[in-house]
C-alpha cells in the first residue's frame, strides 16, 4: 500500500487562504497531493524503494514518531476512499 496506492494522488480545494513556505495559497484553489511523493520522501521512509513491514509494527519507534498524514493509501478526513473500511475490516 506504501510502495503502490490505489491512488497516485487527490485533489482537494483550498477552503480558506493560507501561506505555506511564504507562498499565498488562495481560496478556490484545487491542490493536488502527490501521495506516491509522500510514500516515498526519504526524511520519513529511509530507504523508500525498499519493502520492510517492520516500518509499520504498532511498537516501532519510527512509526511513532511519524505524522499520521506520512501513510494515506486512502487519502484521510472527511472525504478518504471508502473502501478503507472494507480493507480495514478484511485485514483484521
Amino acid at each position: 500500500m506504501r510502495i503502490l496506492p490505489p491512488a497516485p494522488f487527490v485533489i482537494r480545494e483550498v477552503q480558506e487562504d493560507f501561506i505555506c513556505n511564504g507562498q499565498t495559497i488562495r481560496k478556490g484553489t484545487s491542490l493536488y497531493i502527490f501521495i506516491y511523493g509522500v510514500h516515498y520522501d526519504a526524511n520519513v521512509y529511509p530507504q523508500p524503494e525498499r519493502f520492510d513491514p517492520d516500518r509499520f509494527y504498532q511498537n516501532s519507534v519510527a512509526n511513532d514518531e511519524r505524522s499520521p498524514y506520512a501513510f494515506v493509501p486512502f487519502s484521510a478526513g472527511s472525504r478518504n476512499c471508502i473502501g478503507q473500511f472494507i480493507f480495514s475490516s478484511h485485514n483484521q
